[in-house]
């Protein structure tokens, strides 16, 4: 790991930096010898920087869910297995309930009568109908003779009032006992049609009632199948089941038994895309919004990813003092796990081909100074302007230039002005 280096590369600076060595060098007479320390340098280079905090986070699935049968009964049929992948909508499991197609056969008997009934009552219509028609045209025809020997009856009258005598009076009593038959005939015609339609109202009451019993019918045989539907688990996503609770032949629950929790039959999660969950102290949740991108590193695959911040929780819990904070992470080779354990680094500020010098370069007191080895190879105290400080290293404004030499470790024994020799330490790598 990258933070593992870094560690590495101080602990190598600051033995090499205190455990410095002197080299005698003889005096131009050989008469004596000047002990020169030889001190650890690292060369000012141009890095890019970045101040970062690191988060303990988790792996999670972006879907999870125990799956429960709907309606109590028994499993008859479980077809999946821990590992294995299933897709949206495939069949999980099947159940069956005693005596529900006993039950659906008694449905669609019933289903069968009531439509046999609205049928005939469809018949019954048609010939109430006919009927009605039949009977109307007779009330029309005994209403034309009606009018007919009426208007005969009323001329033999008007004749007899004007001439008596010329009309028999047994003419006259054979008109009228005529015009008083088509009367009766059309009193009997419409007593007839009212009947009639009579007749087509009551079979269209019972056609009202036949189409009610197939609706109810109906209604039971749709509920049934609806129920028989509710009887197969499907997957409703696309998945690994990491968990089985049930065989062949158990008694289940309802998933909405009221009486006792229903057991589940299995464990379904989605991995295709995780959700890496971790928690931000309360004293960095101003950094993390919605879009912040973030480093991510796996220590068991040891992979780095990038990813940005998905979600967040929006509240600081009380207990923890920390905000939960989500990132999507794809993972269609699904090499990711659920569970699995990442550092999420969160990047604060972030400096570009900048000049860097180690920490251990840099004095503690104000201002701060670095220990500068000149190309004659004499001490010199540069005091410098810093920028973008990190765990391991600083940036440098001014004071000092690119290529430079600066002393590592303690500069307690060390003078301005002194002659050293150098051992160059490889400059620590920011990133």
């Amino acid at each position: 790991m990258i933070y593992g280096r870094f560690l590495g590369s101080v602990l190598a600076l600051l033995a090499t930096s205190c455990g410095r060595s002197e080299k005698e060098v003889s005096s131009p007479s050989g008469s004596s010898s000047t002990k020169v320390p030889v001190v650890a340098v690292a060369q000012v280079t141009r890095e890019n920087l970045r101040r970062e905090i690191v988060f303990d986070a988790e792996f999670r699935p972006s879907q999870d869910v125990e799956l429960h049968a709907r309606v109590a009964g028994f499993v008859k049929q479980i077809g999946v297995d821990i590992g294995d992948r299933v897709t949206e909508g495939q069949v999980i499991a099947e159940t069956e309930i005693p005596e529900f197609e006993e039950e659906v056969q008694r449905a669609f008997a019933v289903k069968s009568r009531a439509d046999a009934d609205l049928r005939k009552a469809g018949e019954d219509i048609k010939k109430a109908a006919s009927e009605v028609t039949r009977l109307g045209a007779a009330l029309k025809r005994a209403e034309v003779a009606h009018a007919e020997t009426g208007k005969t009856y009323q001329r033999l009258l008007s004749v007899s009032a004007v001439k008596p005598g010329l009309v028999a009076q047994q003419e006259l009593d054979l008109s009228e006992a005529r015009e008083q038959t088509a009367a009766a005939t059309v009193d009997e015609a419409h007593a007839a049609e009212v009947s009639s339609r009579a007749g087509m109202a009551a079979a269209e009451a019972g056609a009202h009632a036949a189409e009610q019993s197939v609706l109810i019918a109906q209604s039971d045989v749709a509920r049934l199948e609806a129920k028989r539907l509710l009887m197969r688990i499907t997957a409703p996503f696309n998945g690994i089941i990491t968990k089985r609770f049930a065989d062949v032949g158990d008694s289940i629950r309802g998933g909405l038994s009221p009486s006792a929790p229903a057991i589940p039959l299995v464990r379904l999660v989605a991995t295709d895309k995780l959700r890496l969950a971790f928690a931000v102290s309360s004293s960095h949740v101003t950094n993390v919004k919605v879009g912040t991108p973030i480093l991510i590193y796996v220590p068991n695959l040891d992979r780095e990813l990038s990813g940005t911040i998905s979600r967040v929780a929006g509240e600081i819990d009380q207990a923890t003092r920390s905000m939960e904070a989500q990132a999507e992470v794809p993972n269609n080779d699904g090499s990711l796990l659920p569970g699995m354990y990442a550092n999420v680094r969160l990047i604060l500020d972030q400096r570009d081909n900048v000049l860097t010098v180690p920490l251990t370069a840099l004095s503690r007191g104000t201002p701060r100074t670095v220990t500068l080895v000149s190309d004659k190879g004499v001490l010199e105290e540069r005091i410098v302007k810093l920028g973008l400080e990190t765990a391991m290293a600083a940036e440098i404004v001014s004071g000092i230039g690119e290529n430079d030499l600066v002393v590592l470790g303690s500069r307690s024994q060390l003078q301005s002005g002194q002659s050293v020799e150098t051992k160059i330490v490889q400059a620590l790598k920011t990133k």
